[in-house]
């Protein structure tokens, strides 16, 4: 099997590598030949280091909007992980963010279409959601609140839009707020489980938005993993399905566990809230349903192996 991952040198796309990897390793190949994965990544934010040195890996430094036509053949399935990632950046930064969200998710769906791939899976996110209900289902409108959530609404209707006109298939996974080892611990736009570990861990002061009241959604980089392996492989295709844990936890109550964790303490300096959603929450009962996915670890866990690694 050849197998594409699109921004696999990055946090979940590294880890991705790393399940079909180990997968392949599990695998008695009767024809002899073992999976080859190539990974194209601009290396923007992912990292050479990374990724594992294997015979079946092959890492192409080029971006989604380069001339990259030529690695879709014979290819059979295209994990789309490549995109600019930061909702908050997005809003200062419309126009780059369509250019390389949307444009770029385009050019891919024509490539698959052009080489006859057979199925795409696409990393949309949570963040199309905005204000919404929760526990959120996938049937519920998008209503996004930045550019970034709006190019990866965008970006699940092309691929609806390419499976109904040339039937190729895909699944697009929702990840919540997505948490493990290689994520980024510094920037302006880190998550608040890195920047909470990174503060603590360097003794640096921390500024916190809003009044910690309001909840998210996290899940562990090993179960999102899974379940975007389950959605290349599985018999349904031409679905969205959410990623989350099906529980929140305020973002005081997430610094108050990282504190107990690390053994450590700290008062934060309050600021203005950011404009984002209040609360956000999966309803995973269509995952578990259709692919026989539920997650495995505990954000208590979850966060002890991503500190400790």
């Amino acid at each position: 099997m050849n197998i594409i991952v699109l921004g696999g040198a990055g946090f979940i796309g590294s880890h991705l590598v790393d399940r079909l990897l180990k997968d392949d390793n599990k695998v008695t190949v009767i024809d002899g030949h073992n999976t080859k994965i190539t990974v194209v990544d601009d290396f923007s934010h992912g990292k050479y280091s990374n990724l594992p040195k294997d015979p079946r890996l092959t890492v192409i430094d080029a971006d989604i909007l380069g001339d990259i036509g030529h690695l879709f053949k014979k290819i059979d399935i295209v994990f789309h992980l490549a995109a600019l990632t930061r909702p908050q950046w997005s809003i200062k930064h419309v126009a780059e963010t369509d250019l390389v969200n949307v444009h770029g998710t385009v050019k891919v769906l024509e490539y698959c279409r052009d080489n006859k791939v057979k199925r795409i899976i696409f990393m949309s996110s949570s963040n199309l959601y905005g204000e919404t209900i929760c526990p959120t289902f996938e049937v519920v409108s998008p209503n996004p609140m930045n550019a970034y959530a709006l190019s990866k609404q965008i970006g699940e209707q092309y691929c609806q839009l390419f499976q109904r006109l040339y039937g190729l298939q895909f699944n697009a996974i929702r990840p919540f707020n997505v948490y493990g080892t290689r994520m980024p611990f510094t920037g302006i736009y880190t998550s608040a489980v890195a920047t909470f570990i990174d503060v603590l861990k360097n003794n640096k002061p921390l500024e916190m938005m809003g009044d910690g009241n309001q909840r998210r959604d996290f899940i562990y980089i090993d179960d999102v993993v899974e379940q975007m392996v389950l959605m290349a492989h599985s018999r349904v295709h031409g679905e969205i399905f959410n990623c989350g844990s099906g529980r929140n936890t305020s973002i005081n109550e997430l610094l108050a566990l990282i504190c107990t964790v690390m053994d450590k303490n700290i008062t934060p300096k309050r600021l203005p809230p950011q404009f984002e959603p209040r609360d956000t929450l999966a309803d995973i009962s269509k995952a578990k349903r259709l692919l026989g996915w539920e997650p495995k670890i505990g954000l208590e866990e979850g966060l002890r192996r991503t500190i400790e690694n």
